[in-house]
C-alpha cells in the first residue's frame, strides 16, 4: 500500500516515543507471542519472475536506520522503493532515545586518531580497520546530509562514552541528538530524525510501501556459485508482489528478537524479552542466508537487564516497555544485584551493555547445570526509594525515576518482595541457608565499601559513567541499611540482537566464500556489523552504525550499472 508520509502521520510515532519514558507502548499489528515465526531455516531465493509489480534502482527493506540509505539514494538521483512491514515508518529507531554516536562531528572538538583507538578497543577484534575508518570518515558527513536534505538540526548530548576508562574515550563530544524545538534547543527521541527523513524521502520522489513485508530475495546464479540479487518478493495487503531492484537491495528489517528458534540457536546469554518492535523476526537475516551470506556477531546483542515480570508481559504483547529495565541508568546507590548464591556479580552502575556480560553464560558444574547468575535479584532498601521519589518516568543520568515500573513512592507491585530484615527477605527470595549467609555477609561488605567510598570487588563508582545520576555521591555507593528491604527478580535481555549477514566497509553483504553477494547490502540489526564490533561505543551506538552504513550502501549502489 503506497502512502504519502505527511507530518500528521507521524503524530502517533512521536506520542509513542514519548510514552516509552513512562510505560508500555502498544504497537500496531501486535500479536500474541505464539504468532507464526519464520523459524531458523534460511529462506531460499527465487528466480526472475515473468512480471514485475514495482521497479526502482534501489530497494530498501525496512524503514528504521535504513531510511538514511533510502534518502541518500533519491537525493543522489536514484529511484527508490522502501518496503516497511508496519503501518508507519521509523521502526524501533523512532522509539529510541534519539542519540546518535558520531565521532568527529561538527559540534564538538574531537580527534580522529583517538576515536579510532577507542573504537578498535570497543570492537574487540570483531570488526575491521576498514570498517572503523569508514565509520569515522563518513559519520559527520551522514548527519550533515540529514540536516541538508531533511532539515534536522543537532545538538551535543552530555553523555560519556560508555567505556570512558579506555584510551580515546570522551565526554560530551560524540553523542548528538535531534533538536525538536529550535526556540529552546530541546532535543527529542528518534522520531526527531526518522520522521523528517521519511518526509524528505517521499518529497524527493521515493516510494514508501507500508504494511508490506519482504518475503524472499529474487536472484540469479553466477558461474562461480554465488547469486546476484535482483529484487524482492513481498506481501502487500495479502497479495504477493515482485519488486525489481535495478542496482541493489538494502536489508534493514531489524534483528531476530521475536524468533525463538534463532535465539535458541545463536544466543549465548538467554534473552527472554526485548526493546524491539514486533516485526523483528529475523526474516531479513534468513533471506540473506538464502543467497549464501556469511553470518557474524550472532551470539551478541545490545545488552541490558530486565525485571522478569515486566519483561515477560511486554514480550507476550510484543510491546516496547521502557519500564522493563531497573532504573535504566542505575540512578540509585543503596542497591545491588544478587545471584541465587547471595553474591554480587557485576558493577551494577556500569553501562547497561557492560553489565549484561556480567550475567554471562556460566553454569553450575553439577546437578541441573543451572545458570549461575540467571535469574538474579535486584535488591534495595527504603533509602534508595526515597532518593528516587522525585523522579518522573525512566531514570536518566539527570533525574531519578520509577522503580519496578511504578513511581518510587507508590506501593510496590505484588511480585516485589518486602521485609524488615535481610534474613526475612532472603527467606522470601527462596535462598538456602548458605546463600542467606552469603547474602548477609555481602550486604555487610557492601555497606563497609560504601562508607569508605570504594568497591574493591567490582569497582563500582570508579568510572565517570558510574558517577552520573541524581542524589548519587561521586562514588555512587550508599549503605543499604534503611529498612524495609526489597527484592525483585531480574534477567538479562537484549535491547536488540546484533548479528546478521557479515558486511564490509561499504555495507555490502559478504558471501560465505569471502567475496560479496552482488547487489546486496545490509545495515542496522539486520547486519552482523555491531558497534562496529562487540561492545557499545556510547549513547547512540546502536542506531549510528545502521545509519552510516545505510548511507554508504546507497553511495556504493549508485556506482553500479543496472542489471537489465
Amino acid at each position: 500500500m503506497e502512502q504519502d508520509i505527511s507530518r500528521r502521520s507521524f503524530l502517533g510515532i512521536a506520542a509513542a516515543g514519548a510514552a516509552t519514558a513512562v510505560g508500555a507502548v502498544g504497537l500496531s499489528a501486535c500479536t500474541d507471542s505464539d504468532a507464526s515465526s519464520p523459524g531458523a531455516t534460511p529462506i531460499s531465493s527465487v528466480g526472475i519472475p515473468e512480471t514485475w509489480d514495482y521497479e526502482a534502482d534501489f530497494v530498501v527493506v525496512g524503514a528504521g536506520t535504513s531510511l538514511t540509505g533510502a534518502l541518500k539514494a533519491v537525493a543522489d538521483g536514484m529511484s527508490c522503493i522502501c518496503l516497511e512491514a508496519r503501518d508507519v515508518p521509523g521502526g524501533t529507531t523512532s522509539l529510541s532515545g534519539g542519540s546518535v554516536w558520531i565521532p568527529c562531528n561538527d559540534y564538538a572538538q574531537d580527534d580522529a586518531a583517538a576515536a579510532k583507538i577507542y573504537m578498535t578497543k570497543v570492537a574487540d577484534g570483531l570488526s575491521t580497520e576498514a570498517i572503523i575508518d569508514n565509520y569515522i570518515a563518513y559519520a559527520s558527513e551522514m548527519i550533515n546530509f540529514i540536516t541538508e536534505k531533511a532539515g534536522v538540526q543537532w545538538a551535543i548530548a552530555d553523555r560519556t562514552d560508555y567505556h570512558e576508562q579506555w584510551e580515546g574515550a570522551t565526554r560530551a563530544v560524540r553523542t548528538v541528538k535531534p533538536i525538536v524545538d529550535a526556540a529552546t534547543g530541546q532535543t527529542g527521541n528518534g522520531s526527531g530524525y526518522t520522521q523528517p527523513q521519511a518526509e524528505a524521502f517521499t518529497a524527493l520522489g521515493g516510494t514508501m510501501l507500508l504494511k508490506t513485508t519482504a518475503e524472499k530475495l529474487i536472484a540469479r546464479p553466477l558461474e562461480d556459485g554465488r547469486q546476484e540479487v535482483l529484487g524482492v518478493v513481498a506481501t502487500e495487503d495479502g497479495k504477493t508482489i515482485n519488486v525489481k531492484a535495478n542496482k541493489g537491495v538494502l536489508l534493514g528489517a531489524g534483528g531476530f528478537d521475536y524468533n525463538e528458534e534463532m535465539k535458541a540457536q545463536y544466543l549465548d546469554i538467554p534473552s527472554p524479552c526485548t526493546f524491539m518492535v514486533e516485526t523483528c523476526d529475523g526474516k531479513g537475516i534468513l533471506m540473506a542466508q538464502g543467497v549464501g551470506a556469511e553470518l557474524a556477531m550472532m551470539c551478541y546483542g545490545w545488552g541490558n537487564a530486565a525485571y522478569k515480570v515486566i519483561g515477560d508481559e511486554a514480550y507476550a504483547k510484543r510491546a516496547v516497555d521502557a519500564s522493563i529495565a531497573p532504573l535504566c541508568y542505575q540512578s540509585d546507590t543503596s542497591s545491588m544485584w544478587i545471584n541465587r548464591y547471595g553474591r554480587r556479580f557485576c558493577d551494577e552502575a556500569a553501562s547497561y551493555d557492560s553489565f549484561w556480560y556480567g550475567f554471562g553464560n556460566g553454569r553450575d558444574t553439577t546437578g541441573e547445570m543451572a545458570y549461575t547468575n540467571i535469574p538474579a535479584w535486584y535488591v534495595c532498601d527504603q533509602g534508595n526509594r526515597n532518593r528516587n521519589a522525585g523522579g518522573d518516568g525512566v531514570a536518566t543520568p539527570d533525574s531519578g525515576g520509577n522503580i519496578w515500573g511504578v513511581e518510587a513512592k507508590a506501593e510496590p507491585p505484588e511480585w516485589v518482595f518486602q521485609a524488615d530484615t535481610l534474613e526475612e527477605l532472603a527467606a522470601k527470595m527462596g535462598l538456602d541457608e548458605l546463600s542467606t549467609e552469603n547474602f548477609i555477609a555481602q550486604v555487610e561488605r557492601f555497606n563497609k565499601y560504601a562508607a569508605e567510598g570504594t568497591d574493591p570487588e567490582f569497582h563500582r563508582g570508579e568510572s565517570t559513567f558510574d558517577q552520573g545520576g541524581p542524589g548519587r555521591p561521586a562514588d555512587c555507593l550508599e549503605p543499604m541499611n534503611t529498612p524495609p528491604y526489597y527484592a525483585a527478580v531480574i534477567v538479562p535481555f537484549l535491547q536488540g540482537t546484533k548479528g546478521g549477514p557479515k558486511t564490509n566497509e561499504f555495507g555490502q553483504v559478504l558471501h560465505a566464500n569471502g567475496d560479496i553477494v552482488p547487489r546486496l547490502y545490509a545495515c542496522g540489526n539486520n547486519a552482523g556489523c555491531g558497534t562496529p564490533g562487540k561492545y557499545y561505543n556510547g549513547a547512540g551506538g546502536t542506531v549510528a552504525p545502521g545509519m552510516i552504513f545505510a548511507y554508504l550502501s546507497a553511495i556504493d549502489a549508485a556506482k553500479l550499472d543496472s542489471w537489465a
